[in-house]
Formats: C-alpha cells, sequence, structure tokens
C-alpha cells in the first residue's frame, strides 16, 4: 500500500496535477458560455450532455497540463540533478523511460478526447502540444518570447470546446494572467537569461499585439456584431474585475516577507488555481449563479488537493518517529 501511494504521489509530483483545476476551470468556462449562447447549438459543445462535455473538457485539460510538467522534467533532467534534486527525476523515484511513457501517454490521451469536441478541437489540442513543447524545448531560454507563449498556450487552450468563441474577454484575461504570473515567477527565481530591459519591452510589446489579436479575433468572428453576451451589463463586470483585485492582494499578502524561492512557489500555487476564481467571476457576471456555485465547489477541491498532497508528500519523505 505505502508503495503504490509513493508511485501516485511521484506521478502527481511529476505531472503536477495539483496545478491543473484552474486549466480545467478555463475549458469549463468555455463550455457553459457556448451552451449559454442560441448560435452555437451545433458546436459538440453545446450538442453532448453537460456532463459529458465537462467530463471531456477536463480529461483534456488534465491531459495536456501533465504532459506539460512531465516533459518539463522530462527535458530538464539533467539542470534538475544539479539544482532540483528533490524532483522524481533526479530523486531516482521515476526512471526516465517511465517519465517518458507518462508523457506520450498523457498527451495521446488528451488527443484521443478532444475528438469529441470535433475537428477544429483535434487540431487546437495538437497546436497547445506544439506549443508547450516549444516552450519547453527552446521558448523558455528567450523570456521575451517563452513568457508570451505560456500565455497563448493557455488562450489556445480556452477554444479547444469552441474556436467559434466570439466573446474573447475571458480568454483575453486567461492569457494576461497566465503571462503576468509566469513574468513574475520568473523574475523571483532570477531565472537565466534575465529579462533585461529590452526584453522586457518585447515582452509589452509582444502582449499589446497578441492583446489586439484575441479581441479583434472574437469580433471578428461576429457576423452580427455579437461579440458581447446580452446577459452581461456593465455592472456585471464588476465581478471580473473584483476577481483581478483579489488576485493582486492575495499575491501581496501571500509573498509579503518570504524570501524570493517561497513567494515564487507560493504565486505559482495560487496563480494556477485562480483561474477557477475568474470562472466563477464570469458566471456571475452573466447572472449563473448556480454554474458559479459548482465551480466555486471545484476551486475548494483544488485548494483541499493541494493542502493534503503537500502534507501527504511531506509525511512520506520524512516518517513519523515516535520517542520513547
Amino acid at each position: 500500500m505505502k508503495r503504490f501511494l509513493l508511485r501516485v504521489l511521484t506521478a502527481i509530483q511529476l505531472t503536477r496535477l495539483t496545478m491543473a483545476f484552474g486549466a480545467v476551470a478555463d475549458m469549463w468556462l468555455v463550455i457553459l458560455l457556448t451552451r449559454t449562447q442560441p448560435e452555437y447549438v451545433y458546436l459538440p459543445a453545446s450538442e453532448l450532455p453537460l456532463a459529458g462535455a465537462l467530463a471531456v473538457g477536463a480529461v483534456v485539460a488534465v491531459g495536456l497540463f501533465s504532459f506539460g510538467g512531465a516533459l518539463n522534467d522530462l527535458l530538464d533532467a539533467r539542470h534538475d540533478s544539479a539544482f532540483s534534486p528533490q524532483r522524481p527525476i533526479p530523486a531516482g523515484r521515476v526512471r526516465v523511460g517511465q517519465a517518458a511513457v507518462l508523457t506520450l501517454g498523457a498527451l495521446l490521451v488528451a488527443m484521443v478526447t478532444s475528438a469529441a469536441f470535433g475537428t477544429a478541437g483535434i487540431v487546437l489540442t495538437a497546436l497547445v502540444a506544439a506549443g508547450i513543447l516549444f516552450y519547453d524545448a527552446a521558448g523558455k531560454h528567450v523570456p521575451a518570447v517563452g513568457l508570451i507563449v505560456i500565455g497563448l498556450v493557455h488562450a489556445v487552450h480556452m477554444l479547444i470546446p469552441n474556436h467559434q468563441l466570439t466573446f474573447m474577454l475571458p480568454v483575453w484575461l486567461s492569457m494576461t494572467h497566465a503571462t503576468a504570473v509566469a513574468t513574475a515567477i520568473y523574475l523571483l527565481e532570477e531565472k537565466r537569461p534575465l529579462l533585461t530591459p529590452r526584453a522586457g519591452a518585447a515582452l509589452a510589446a509582444g502582449w499589446v499585439a497578441w492583446s489586439a489579436a484575441i479581441l479583434l479575433a472574437g469580433w471578428w468572428q461576429s457576423d452580427s456584431g455579437g461579440f458581447w453576451p446580452e446577459s452581461l451589463t456593465s455592472g456585471g463586470m464588476a465581478w471580473p474585475v473584483l476577481a483581478v483585485v483579489g488576485f493582486l492582494w492575495i499575491a501581496r499578502r501571500k509573498t509579503a516577507g518570504l524570501d524570493r524561492a517561497a513567494a515564487a512557489e507560493k504565486l505559482r500555487r495560487y496563480g494556477s488555481l485562480w483561474p477557477c476564481i475568474y470562472a466563477v467571476a464570469w458566471m456571475l457576471a452573466i447572472n449563473r449563479p448556480r454554474e458559479a456555485l459548482g465551480i466555486a465547489a471545484f476551486a475548494l477541491l483544488g485548494v483541499t488537493s493541494m493542502v493534503v498532497v503537500r502534507e501527504v508528500t511531506a509525511l512520506a519523505n520524512r516518517p513519523i518517529v515516535y520517542r520513547r
């Protein structure tokens, strides 16, 4: 039993599975938005039963997230042996071959499952996988490019259930959040190469350009100009704004007084989970309280999972010793 538990914990560590809740929430948000708009009734995300559509979205999101996490450790095995020896591969808890099988398996699961969303779903899933591969293999070594790629991967990932989405503000917010969090973590961890002022300016320019492209894509896809949901009033926009302010407050509060490495880890955990809060906010903004409550419960499950896995991992690595 203990050996089985250690294997499960190792797989969770390798794939960073407890941080996938935000990715699932992003996918669910687009599925729910799709099902509220009559112009998307012909899409698989609307034709499937709600439970089935959400299940497919969750499997695709977890598969892609696991692929990215495992691929990162696989490609960085030599680097981690010197700088992060506690990671599963350098610690010897999983062999390189096993990690490769898990990486490929996660990608295959995501690709096969995405077929439920149609041909466009498969193409976008492959595009997200290509973006992850590019970032892990080359993009992360050029911060002005890699940090933007992180945001774009999140944005394209959201469109897998509905590539014709016209209301792109949630997609833009997800891209912006992912880019900003990744940039803050990069600076806190003082990664190399350093993010110079010139690279920072290029990063900002890339964010502006892709922000315009994402928002204009929604407007361009709308034949009748209906790129703004009728149920979303100006007052409803207060919810997403509060969610952004809430993240800034919680990030500042949770990282205050910590060293750079600990602050980066806190920011990574809260940043990965916060898309759940954004999804809740968007559901409240379009007056869907039941869906908002469901995603809020899912976010609570995410927090609980993070705490439980962290505590169980600590116990597994340092067994309790009773004094005589």
